[in-house]
């Protein structure tokens, strides 16, 4: 069902350019890129080309190729997805990736990047909503979820449900199952659009109905650069052209800086006594989506003073990083308890979302009393699940 929306064709421009130091070390590092017009590799001819691309492909180690066909297949464009397939190391390809979300955060100098927070919260859901034989993200339903986000209001009707209109109109249930899908608003769709997805199988796999060229051209194309558009001083000439860099990733800045170097001497403290737990859910064969809840004091900190101006309430800092030290994924949020009393019993006081490689890490969680300036630290190892050990759980999330 496509109606009360006039299709509207769009140009999603690729990333401004990304800036950094000029050494000569980063220099030899960049791949400039605009829109490509050229076979990925040299080679007498495009299919030459192909093949060998083909074969750069085949030789990515594991976790490389599910991120390219998996977790980014409808976010990377042309360019860096030959870029990514020219990379020698892994060190390259996680410093490209770290890039990638980067280009794509809608302020790159805050520790939380909503629009891949966001992408794996969705491609995580999906998942569990819409997953069939195949994974739900793979879905209509599940690809448009992921790519525009939970739906305005959704119709749903089973197969043998009264229709509610009298013989003489039509038939009067339901001949299979369908739900429309209404959005206020498309980013490069349009205005008030409706999306039917069709079940006529009864096999829980819905399709959109829609014909497939107008599928793949308006709901399906890739948007490489969804989640920046609305940055500041870009615009569409100044993001025709961007600059890969390979490299590390421009430092967040940190606003607890003393829990910061807490967390990095590895210092102990015990004053404010916290706890965590960590749930995991699938979402790639390449990443997992982990989720750390932080449970805080069951005393209000309380400010001496009756200035109502006052700081009260806990600062929470903590970073995931490898074995070797590499820092994966780092946050902190501040964290008021005024209204602890009205909520549910044994609810996080704080919650962070962290998508992750399979594999062992440390993580390191700092806590700062605002009012007493006591503070509490964490370290511990984690491990974090494959795909294929989550999928063999009951629940979608679950403990370590």
């Amino acid at each position: 069902m496509l109606c009360g929306f006039c299709w509207q064709s769009a140009v999603v421009a690729q990333e401004e350019q990304i800036t950094g130091s000029s050494t000569e070390q980063q220099e030899s590092d960049r791949r400039k890129t605009g829109p490509r017009s050229v076979p990925c590799f040299e080679a007498i001819d495009r299919a030459s080309s192909k093949q060998l691309e083909d074969k750069e492909f085949a030789n990515l180690p594991g976790f490389a190729r599910f991120w390219l066909t998996e977790d980014v297949v409808d976010l990377i464009s042309p360019e860096e997805r030959c870029t990514f397939l020219q990379l020698a190391t892994d060190e390259e390809r996680s410093q490209f990736i770290e890039q990638f979300w980067s280009r794509r955060a809608p302020d790159p100098t805050l520790l939380d990047n909503s629009f891949k927070q966001a992408h794996y919260e969705r491609i995580a859901f999906a998942d569990e909503k819409y997953g069939t034989q195949m994974p739900g993200w793979k879905t209509d339903r599940g690809r448009v979820y992921v790519t525009f986000g939970r739906p305005d209001s959704i119709e749903s009707h089973r197969a043998g449900e009264k229709t509610g209109r009298p013989p003489e109109d039509g038939v009067e249930t339901y001949q299979y199952s369908f739900e429309v899908w209404r959005y206020r608003h498309l980013e490069g769709v349009g205005e008030h659009v409706e999306l039917e997805f069709v079940n006529p199988s009864e096999s829980g796999d819905y399709h959109l109905a829609m014909p497939a060229e107008m599928k793949d051209e308006l709901i399906f194309a890739p948007r490489y650069n969804l989640g920046r558009s609305s940055r500041v001083g870009v615009t569409a000439e100044s993001a025709q052209s961007f600059e890969l860099f390979i490299g590390p990733a421009p430092t967040p800045l940190v606003q607890f800086k003393d829990l910061e170097a807490m967390v990095v001497s590895r210092i102990v403290r015990d004053q404010v006594r916290f706890s965590y737990q960590i749930e995991f859910a699938k979402a790639t064969n390449a990443t997992t989506l982990a989720r750390i809840l932080v449970y805080l004091p069951s005393e209000q900190p309380s400010s001496p003073s009756n200035d109502g101006d006052s700081p009260t309430g806990f600062e929470v800092f903590g970073r995931i990083s490898k074995p070797s030290g590499w820092v994966v994924e780092t946050f902190e949020r501040k964290i008021s308890l005024d209204g602890r009393r009205n909520s549910a019993p044994y609810q996080p006081d704080s919650q962070f979302n962290a998508a992750i490689v399979p594999g062992t890490y440390r993580l390191a969680i700092a806590v700062k009393n605002m009012v007493t300036g006591k503070t509490g630290t964490l370290h511990t190892a984690i491990h974090v699940p494959s795909y294929e050990k989550i999928n063999a759980k009951k629940s979608t999330w679950y403990l370590d």
